[in-house]
């Protein structure tokens, strides 16, 4: 305790109504994205299962819609030819097949967007939610560009002897992810990409060939399980992306630093009166100011 005469001191000098501006404490390091991190098979469908299980109805549920709204123009020309409105390997039936197809591309695109919205939140351990799967407007057009280059690349690919192609599928694996992600152009994704998988390229292929038995064991639970293994792998998909990409946590998801600084009279925290008048615990908060806060004056 201060001898009386240092304590009347303190306490003469002492303003409880002054106040300085606030001022924060050090901001706490924040992981830099663009770093790749390792990742290995196993693991990496461990964390998509653990990550799918506190938000599987949002995950399944917007599979399952963007699966059938993306699969109905698909179904036109079997239906007409169900109905016998034309006939089947006519000019008309491949004309209409054409421009289903190309439909199909345009609605699978804008809903690609969404998705890949709700499966990288769900890599990221943060919680996806149903309205995500409709917020891919803003990226319709890149999205739509890169699924067509991406396409016509592997193709052309696949005309060199397949073997290119599956090399140049491998290589732009993550195009739009970049694009929705990152909000890149599609030729800059998939540059991003290309360059993101180099070295990684026959481990992404054997996590393909695994996701496929894992989508495939679940569709032969009577096509049920496909409800869970499809998005699972998606997930999985998606944190394969976040560590090639070095975004596995995001600058914008860390959390806010703490408030603090130099308080007033009574205040939790900061600077305040003279030690010795209110409860050891707290800031060097004013006269009795409440427990919590920083540092704590010395016992009386």
């Amino acid at each position: 305790m201060l001898p009386p005469k240092e304590r009347l001191s303190a306490m003469s000098n002492y303003n409880p109504y002054a106040y300085t501006s606030p001022q924060s404490p050090p901001q706490p390091a924040r992981p830099a994205a663009g770093a790749p991190q390792p990742w290995q098979i196993g693991e990496v469908i461990g964390h998509a299962w653990n990550m799918f299980k506190p938000s599987w109805p949002t995950l399944v549920l917007t599979q399952l819609l963007s699966g059938l709204l993306s699969g109905i123009p698909n179904y036109v020309p079997g239906i007409l030819v169900a109905t016998r409105a034309v006939e089947m390997h006519s000019t008309e039936y491949w004309t209409i097949y054409s421009v289903c197809v190309f439909i199909g591309l345009v609605v699978a695109a804008f809903f690609t967007g969404g998705m890949v919205k709700v499966w990288c939140s769900a890599a990221r351990g943060q919680t996806p939610q149903f309205g995500d799967m409709f917020a891919g407007g803003s990226r319709f057009l890149p999205l739509l560009a890169v699924l067509f280059l991406t396409l016509l690349a592997v193709l052309l690919g696949y005309v060199l002897l397949i073997v290119p192609g599956i090399i140049i599928g491998l290589g732009v694996a993550f195009a739009q992810f970049y694009v929705v992600d990152q909000n890149m152009g599609p030729i800059d994704a998939m540059k991003a990409s290309w360059k993101a998988t180099k070295g990684h390229k026959g481990n992404i292929f054997l996590f393909g060939l695994v996701s496929m038995l894992i989508a495939f064991a679940g569709y032969a639970a009577c096509c049920v399980g496909g409800l869970v293994s499809v998005p699972l792998v998606m997930v999985a998909f998606a944190t394969v992306y976040t560590r090639l990409s070095g975004t596995a946590a995001r600058f914008d998801d860390a959390p806010p630093p703490p408030q603090g600084g130099y308080g007033y009279y009574g205040s939790p925290g900061g600077f305040g009166g003279p030690p010795g008048y209110g409860p050891p615990p707290g800031g060097f908060g004013g006269y009795g100011g409440p427990p919590p806060g920083g540092f704590g004056g010395p016992p009386r």
